[in-house]
């Protein structure tokens, strides 16, 4: 894949149209007309005779980059590293397990995408898990997600929800307190998807500092992933398994990346992301459940209808129940969320009315996020 002499940063909301030779993460644009979602920035690498018209939403921006800091040109040697593995590991059918850990904005997302192109590009399937469960992509906030992707994407949201992804929740959008069931939720979703992909890419989120680093490893402990990709000093800068050399360390081998410093998102651009995220997962059904067919569950622990009478924890509380976003699911496996709009609990038992578009289940996953009447704000439950 030729490699590109400037690249050209959109930041969305914007529609780009491509005219001439030009690559998007890994993906041929030739021609094509690219949308890119508000808050989403993407590198335009031309390679050839190329210009590109853009209409710009409010918000949106374009501007040149070096291509030494954006970009997938940066990237390049370690991507072909990876592969040179996958490709041993292939032969010994094997999946390729990396793990991307960086601080935020740092790239991480979009490396996931370009690796994943890139393995398409090799005729391989590639998995992405997206361990970000405040500002994820394949799942909505509270949650991990995961997809085998068959085709090449430039934004992991472009990823048909209702047919390809895979879900573990955790119940929170902070892994502070959290960070023993996120590793081993990842292990499961690591383990669901192994077999169906050749490369399986794991995404983390941007806890790095204040004992970020400890949970970093933590995960790779559990996941025993065969390359762990640091992006940024942050995690280049501390004794242990993230020290920014290229090495062996136990089963994985450490590769160090450049951070990419044009895809920062302010405050603002983050909570419209997330809330978009929230909506997009809950749809517009609704579903009335007797309680005493239902059972509860907050992070990995069972609780009984009978339970909101004394509540044991704060999220059995009807009044955070209220407006509280909820994953649902039967069988121990989730396969979608919703918001709870009433509950009506008593001795003699009850119904909770959820706003979903799933039709059937048995298990109401609890977390720690109400969303407002309005909804346009999340209420955490502390």
């Amino acid at each position: 894949m030729p490699y590109a002499l400037k690249v050209r940063m959109v930041k969305g909301p914007a529609r780009v149209f491509v005219k001439g030779a030009c690559h998007v993460l890994g993906r041929n644009v030739s021609g094509q007309t690219v949308r890119v979602r508000a808050g989403k920035a993407l590198p335009f690498e031309p390679f050839g005779m190329c210009r590109l018209q853009a209409r710009l939403g409010r918000g949106g921006r374009l501007w040149w980059a070096d291509p030494r800091v954006a970009g997938t040109s940066m990237w390049r040697s370690i991507v072909d590293q990876v592969f040179a593995l996958t490709t041993v590991n292939k032969k010994n059918t094997a999946a390729t397990t990396v793990m991307l850990v960086g601080d935020t904005d740092t790239g991480k997302s979009t490396l996931a995408i370009y690796l994943a192109n890139m393995a398409i590009w090799r005729g391989l399937a590639p998995s992405v898990i997206d361990g970000d469960i405040g500002q994820g992509d394949l799942a909505p906030p509270t949650a991990i997600g995961a997809a085998v992707l068959s085709k090449q994407v430039l934004d992991l949201r472009d990823v048909d929800v209702n047919n390809t992804n895979l879900f573990e929740y955790i119940g929170s959008i902070s892994p502070v307190g959290f960070e023993d069931l996120i590793a081993k939720k990842l292990r499961f979703m690591l383990d669901r998807t192994r077999s169906l992909a050749d490369i399986c890419i794991v995404n983390t989120d941007g806890y790095i500092r204040n004992g970020g680093v400890q949970y970093k490893e933590i995960i790779a402990e559990e996941l025993q992933p065969d390359v762990v990709i640091c992006l940024g000093d942050d995690v280049n800068n501390d004794d242990g398994l993230f020290d920014g050399e290229e090495h062996m360390v136990g089963s994985w081998q450490i590769l160090r990346a450049r951070s990419s410093s044009q895809i920062y998102k302010s405050r603002l651009e983050r909570l419209n992301r997330r809330l978009d995220q929230f909506l997009r997962y809950v749809g517009n059904g609704a579903s009335v459940e007797n309680l005493s067919q239902v059972k509860f569950n907050y992070m990995n622990k069972l609780f009984s209808p009978s339970e909101l009478i004394q509540p044991p924890i704060k999220q059995l509380e009807q009044e955070n129940m209220k407006g509280m976003f909820v994953g649902l699911g039967s069988n121990r496996i989730v396969t979608g969320f919703g918001f709870i709009k009433n509950i009506n609990a008593g001795n003699n038992g009850g119904n909770i009315h959820i706003q979903t578009n799933i039709s059937s289940f048995d298990t109401i996953y609890l977390s720690n996020i109400r969303l407002s009447s309005d909804r346009i704000m999340e209420i955490w439950i502390t």
